[in-house]
């Protein structure tokens, strides 16, 4: 199962490096080879902004017992993290904390509740480099564009913040693509009547506008989250940038056609309608929480009186 989340990402790169890493080497290079990093001490930065995501996407689990105990691991965990020396200490000092206090499948555990309480779709490597590239060709576009220059100015730094969020999706995964996303369709609406007319008709405004739309209906939620049900990204549907890039060229007929935004969004409001859905869990059954400590504790004392 592809999830874009902070915890399964997590979960998964510190699997790879607890399994598969020489514990003799500096922590520093197993966590940034396992997260595809360049092996320099500034990009250990990225790992702390990984580890904080994860504990905040704990945090927001909504309806499960007992929630602390399990959120107790990853405090534990940043604080190791945090006390030793990262960049300098050997690896097995954090693989040997990591498997004492049943790290991972606690994460994976939790990674499984916030998804199912947060469903997103995974976008592959090839995905967001197309993306990205796509987004360059639109800032070049702009730039060379007969548009006013304080619209230039602000759509290019639109632009650069998704081409951010592109970058950072190790860290921060779908969710942050989408809202930079929003961040620009939500400027667009409260900017849009201030324009003048030769720039809001402008070919180059509209081709962006069209982009902007379709990645953000594309990528964002199913309005079947709210009521329970949501498209089964994992059996029936794998986002492909081709499949974006045509829902585009029909969205962009409809910019064209369409006088405001909120007319364009519901006309393109089916471009990118799922076919199938699932019920929130999507027929799978819940993996209940690893026992704690405590609990572990508890049963054995109860298991000797008997």
């Amino acid at each position: 199962m592809q999830q874009p989340t902070a915890l399964r990402r997590l979960e998964q790169m510190l699997t790879e490096a607890v399994t598969s890493a020489d514990r003799t080497q500096l922590s520093g290079q197993v966590l940034l080879k396992t997260m595809k990093l360049d092996d320099i001490p500034e990009n250990i930065v990225d790992f702390y902004e990984l580890l904080n995501k994860a504990e905040e996407e704990a945090r927001s689990i909504r309806n499960k017992p007992n929630l602390n105990r399990y959120l107790r691991t990853i405090k534990e965990l940043k604080q190791i993290f945090v006390l030793s020396p990262v960049w300098s200490a050997k690896w097995n000092t954090f693989a040997v904390h990591i498997e004492s206090k049943d790290v991972l499948n606690t994460l994976d555990s939790l990674a499984d509740f916030y998804y199912m309480q947060n469903p997103t779709v995974f976008l592959e490597k090839d995905f967001l480099e197309e993306l990205n590239g796509e987004f360059e060709s639109l800032r070049d576009e702009i730039q060379d564009s007969t548009l006013s220059r304080e619209l230039k100015r602000f759509l290019i730094e639109r632009i650069e913040d998704i081409q951010r969020a592109i970058r950072k999706y190790h860290i921060d995964g779908t969710e942050g693509l989408e809202k930079a996303a929003k961040s620009l369709v939500s400027d667009l609406v409260m900017t849009e009547n201030t324009l003048q007319d030769k720039d809001r008709e402008n070919p180059v405004y509209r081709h962006l506008k069209a982009w902007t739309f379709s990645l953000l209906m594309y990528i964002a939620p199913s309005p079947y989250d709210i009521i329970g049900a949501v498209p089964d990204i994992h059996d029936y549907w794998v986002p492909k940038f081709e499949e974006l890039a045509t829902g585009q060229q029909g969205i962009e007929r409809i910019v064209c056609e369409t006088p405001t935004i909120q007319e364009t969004f519901e006309k393109a409001s089916k471009t990118f309608d799922r076919q199938f859905q699932r019920s929130i869990t999507g027929g799978r059954e819940l993996k209940a929480l690893p026992a704690s400590k405590e609990e572990l504790e508890t049963t054995t004392n109860d298991e000797r009186n008997l």
